[in-house]
């Protein structure tokens, strides 16, 4: 596992000699994530984030929790499902669209929680739009400042 990289910057490692070369090149970054990641993650299409988005949090104000992973929240759960594995496991779910968290809250295990909004930057880290509806998931660097989060009425 790796908690840093070199930020979108291409490192390629040379195989072979004179007339057959061939390049591997992997997408690193350089940030410190939040949490412990496996190694290709996040994955190489996830994109700096930018922009509005909403998560489903337990209170008011919002707390650093409202903002851990499944992987961090359950450590011992088995995930299973159609495009879930470890890294994404260690993502955190937020929503581009407002209503489709909304919709969330009529869950029973959502029954109590409220919504915050959050404009994440490139410094927050990166994100990948995954699932159905407006669902991205989010690699929190350790930037991030958990008191810009705002809950909405």
């Amino acid at each position: 596992y790796l908690t840093s990289r070199t930020f979108f910057k291409k490192h390629c490692i040379k195989f072979g000699e004179l007339t057959e070369t061939v390049y591997f090149c992997i997408k690193t970054y350089s940030m410190e994530w939040f949490e412990e990641l496996p190694v290709a993650c996040p994955p190489s299409d996830a994109t700096p984030c930018n922009g509005e988005y909403y998560r489903i949090a337990n209170g008011n104000p919002a707390t650093s929790p409202d903002f851990f992973s499944q992987r961090r929240l359950q450590p011992n759960k088995i995930f299973v499902g159609k495009g879930i594995n470890e890294c994404i496991t260690r993502a955190v779910s937020l929503f581009k669209d407002k209503g489709d968290a909304q919709r969330r809250l009529k869950l029973p295990k959502f029954k109590h929680s409220v919504i915050a909004v959050v404009e994440l930057e490139p410094k927050d880290g990166v994100m990948k739009k995954t699932f159905r509806d407006s669902h991205y998931s989010w690699w929190r660097s350790t930037n991030f400042d958990v008191k810009q989060a705002k809950v909405e009425d």
